[in-house]
């Protein structure tokens, strides 16, 4: 159906193409021509537009079935579009004017990988540059007009000016909203149920879940809210679910905490977030293309947006592009994941095993500039602070970072305790931090005696027997782990020794255990009663 032929452009400037919809009543024809995004596009509705910029609205709509079975003309030429758009794109048209427009099925030519990738690393700046971006959600029900209507009519009473610091939930919206409530009854018998149920179809729309609208409406400085001929500012849209009294799904309420012109301070869209955070906010979008559910991310969150490493490019597999993401997100080296479905369901566990390895193997810089970039993101659990225990090269400082990291979340278990006391290299240093910032609040248990007698030497035990007090007795089983340790067994059953007195009983269950060790240090032991 495509007799249209892009002319390339220059991918490594800042070119993309606009497209003219051209005014009339039958057919759809269309312009294409190239433009220049600036270096920095405005980031709000106030912000003024370079003098030469061009003016153009961005469309964000679902794709629908890849099937193009509708065409229409560009330059001249056939060119074959999907039924969602050719939806759009009717409804869009106007009568008596042009209307200048960026669309990604036209705009990008959608076959060559490298014009994809490159065009898809300035989406953001693309939306962010354009006037106003327009979300289409389809075509149009008798319910959802009477929703659209009601939102345009508090619309149409909102005044900017007093309204522009109130916040979704903020309770001076209801005033205006139940003025237009009244109006509409008269023309509407048994509105709130028509609105509830329009509110219901607008959330179950595919525009919802597709996952490049984040990225589109996350950038726009203005945008407008269009279903069938109906439409309304994306700032009153968002205000739809507290004043129709209706729960959205979780990812439904994260696209609108994202529009465009209200405040979103206190929200989570507010607070910058992360790669991880979007994954785990959006795993359950949809995208023709598996490697969108990463490259639709990227220029929204805050520690890939600029990334040299983690990038949109087409010529990589999805295998390579799971791996990249892995290794930016997560400092992984490996990725056991094949399918974009496996790796988006096993996020928390990759995250839970990223902070492990990182405690366990990396040096203190590293483990600073990796709880620095994933923030709140790190969660500090028992096994974390095991992994902690066992780092050769720099424990005692990486365990530091991550009691700073939790405060006093933290809770110095048996099993923490333990895993300090059988590090034969760092061991000491390592318990004596745990001590020292947490010795109001640990335990010294008989099993972290035995753990101490077997592995550590004799400072690691002075320490948990000064800080024991009265509550743990040296038993038996203690001394005979001590027995068996064949690289200080000696100075450590002399300490448990002194320390104890008689209150130590060596028995011939100690001394068969540890016979060849105690004979070999020439251990004085017959004052003590066997």
């Amino acid at each position: 159906m495509n007799d249209f032929q892009y002319e390339p452009i220059d991918v490594k400037g800042r070119n993309f193409r606009l497209l003219r919809l051209c005014q009339g009543k039958e057919g759809i024809e269309c312009k294409l021509f190239p433009a220049q995004l600036h270096d920095e596009a405005p980031l709000h509705d106030d912000a003024p537009l370079h003098d030469d910029a061009p003016t153009y609205e961005a469309l964000s709509y679902t794709w629908g079935p890849n099937e193009m079975s509708e065409s229409i003309k560009v330059n001249g030429k056939e060119f074959g579009v999907t039924e969602n758009l050719y939806l759009a794109l009717q409804y869009l048209r106007s009568e008596k004017s042009d209307r200048t427009l960026w669309i990604d099925a036209i705009c990008i030519d959608q076959s060559d990988e490298k014009e994809r990738g490159h065009q898809v690393r300035q989406m953001g700046g693309i939306y962010k540059q354009a006037n106003r971006v327009i979300f289409w959600l389809g075509p149009a029900t008798y319910e959802t007009n009477v929703v659209m209507d009601s939102l345009k009519s508090l619309q149409n009473k909102d005044n900017k000016e007093t309204s522009k610091d109130w916040k979704i939930a903020d309770k001076r919206w209801m005033d205006p909203w139940l003025a237009v409530q009244s109006d509409l009854r008269r023309q509407h018998p048994g509105l709130e149920t028509l609105q509830r149920v329009g509110m219901k179809f607008l959330f179950e729309r595919p525009w919802f879940k597709r996952v490049w609208i984040l990225q589109e409406v996350a950038n726009a400085r203005a945008a407008l809210v269009c279903c069938g001929t109906k439409s309304v500012s994306a700032r009153i849209f968002a205000l739809a679910p507290s004043l129709i009294e209706v729960q959205p799904e979780p990812h439904c309420q994260a696209v609108l905490n994202m529009m465009p012109g209200l405040n979103q301070d206190d929200s989570w869209w507010g607070k910058e977030p992360s790669l991880y955070t979007l994954l785990l906010q959006f795993n359950g979008s949809k995208a023709s293309d598996p490697r969108d559910m990463i490259y639709a991310l990227l220029g929204i969150s805050k520690d890939a947006r600029n990334s040299d490493i983690l990038y949109a490019d087409y010529t990589k597999n999805i295998e390579q592009v799971i791996q990249d993401t892995t290794s930016f997100v997560f400092d992984l080296s490996y990725s056991r994941y094949r399918t974009m479905e496996d790796f988006l369901q096993n996020l928390t566990d990759l995250n839970k095993k990223s902070i492990y390895e990182a405690a366990r193997l990396s040096d203190a810089k590293r483990v600073a500039e990796f709880l620095k970039r994933r923030g709140n993101e790190v969660n500090i659990t028992e096994s974390v602070l095991e992994a902690a225990t066992w780092n050769r090269s720099s424990g005692k400082e990486v365990m530091e970072l991550l009691l700073q990291q939790q405060g006093d979340g933290v809770k110095i278990t048996e099993s923490v305790l333990k895993a300090a006391a059988e590090n034969e290299s760092g061991g000491k240093e390592v318990m004596e931090l745990l001590l020292q910032q947490r010795g109001d609040r640990v335990k010294i248990t008989e099993s972290v005696l035995e753990a101490a007698a077997w592995q550590s030497g004799k400072e690691v035990m002075e320490l948990l027997l000064q800080q024991r007090g009265d509550g743990v007795k040296i038993t038996e089983s203690v001394l005979k782990v001590a027995a068996q340790n064949r690289s200080s067994g000696k100075e450590v059953i002399e300490l448990l020794l002194q320390q104890q007195g008689d209150g130590v009983k060596i028995t011939e269950s100690v001394l068969e255990d540890g016979e060849r060790i105690l004979r070999r240090y020439n251990i004085y032991i017959s004052s003590f009663a066997v």
